[in-house]
């Protein structure tokens, strides 16, 4: 026999308003954060985010609105939220004003730390819905020329899942080339895992696949792991540096498989702006240096040009260049340098 449970409720309608109320409370506080803004106006809402200086605000009557950080001067939250200010350094508790140009976080025991606005980088609740934490952005474009019957297409994917002292990102891009004779595809995939450390530093093991065949490269895979920090963060622009070391393997397009250890380097700066038409520079390079083969670097560069349309929809212009000072297949091209245009949307 199993056992049941019952719950009967005869003549007591308070007790059922108290444990609905009870629930629902803090979905209630969660759309209490007020924002105000530099001319006085006030948002009322859920505060979601602040990332690359633009906050995240969930609005009954508005819907989600972004609001540019240097535009607001002051806040209030009913959740926690871990704080990152542009030293590094991280905070937990509620958000609270301080002064025009002073932020206050408020941990659990009542301590109070003030940070000007210019110093917070960037803040996540500490609860948050899976589909909340990611973001990121889906290229595609394409062309075809009927005069020689080839056709190109390019796929660019970044995503992020995002929690307060690590992120899960994934990296792709695709270009893809068919003509009457031949489809060629090449493509570089960046998976990996990101954890910040309260003193500043940055710890992140990925995987890096890639195929061109251009290079003599039919099919290289790598495990990484580096370690680096952001030498320049801002509401505007960020650098981050990192170095460390990888070992993987390459199947060339002669048929022979080698192995590598590389030592790496990676290189990211972002420069943004959040006024209509939303604007961002992304710059990128990850370099493999071997360590087995002495002399030979291979690297990787990207330069993208991102514009707003529309909302939610973006134009981008990327430059790529795929290197290998020392390709291992005879009379293949050290270079494989492209140009792209795609219609984005971003999620």
């Amino acid at each position: 026999m199993q056992p049941s449970i019952q719950f009967t409720v005869t003549n007591q309608p308070f007790l059922v308003a108290a444990f609905v109320l009870s629930v629902a409370a803090p979905v209630f506080a969660a759309k209490a954060d007020v924002v105000v803004l530099r001319n006085g106006d006030h948002f009322t809402g859920e505060v979601k985010q602040l990332s690359r200086g633009q906050l995240k605000l969930s609005t009954d009557d508005a819907g989600t609105v972004y609001i540019d950080w240097d535009k607001i001067v002051a806040m209030t939250t009913a959740l926690q939220y871990e704080v990152v200010a542009t030293s590094g350094a991280r905070y937990v508790g509620v958000l609270a004003p301080a002064s025009n140009t002073q932020l206050k976080v408020v941990a659990k025991d009542g301590t109070e730390t003030v940070l000007a606005f210019l110093e917070v980088a960037s803040f996540a609740p500490i609860k948050a819905g899976f589909l909340e934490r990611i973001d990121g952005t889906l290229d595609v474009g394409g062309s075809y020329t009927k005069s020689s019957g080839v056709g190109q297409m390019t796929i660019d994917l970044d995503a992020d899942y995002r929690r307060p002292s690590s992120e899960v990102f994934t990296n792709f891009m695709s270009n893809v080339t068919r003509s009457s004779s031949e489809t060629i595809t090449q493509f570089t995939l960046r998976p990996g895992y990101m954890h910040f450390r309260d003193d500043g530093w940055i710890f992140s093991p990925f995987a890096y696949v890639a195929r061109n065949v251009d290079l003599g490269l039919s099919l290289g895979a790598a495990a990484a792991f580096t370690a680096g920090r952001y030498v320049q963060r801002s509401n505007r622009s960020e650098t981050l540096v990192a170095c460390g070391a990888a070992a993987g393997k390459e199947e060339l397009t002669d048929g022979r498989t080698i192995g590598d250890f590389d030592a790496v380097v990676s290189i990211a700066t972002s420069v943004f702006r959040h006024d209509y038409p939303k604007t961002a520079v992304d710059l990128s390079l990850l370099m493999f240096p071997e360590l087995n083969r002495w002399g030979r670097v291979r690297a990787n560069a990207n330069a993208r040009l991102k514009r707003e349309l529309f909302k939610d929809f973006i134009g981008t212009i990327t430059v790529y260049d795929t290197f290998d000072s020392e390709p291992q297949v005879a009379d293949v091209s050290r270079n494989d340098v492209g140009v792209s245009f795609s219609i984005g949307w971003t999620f």
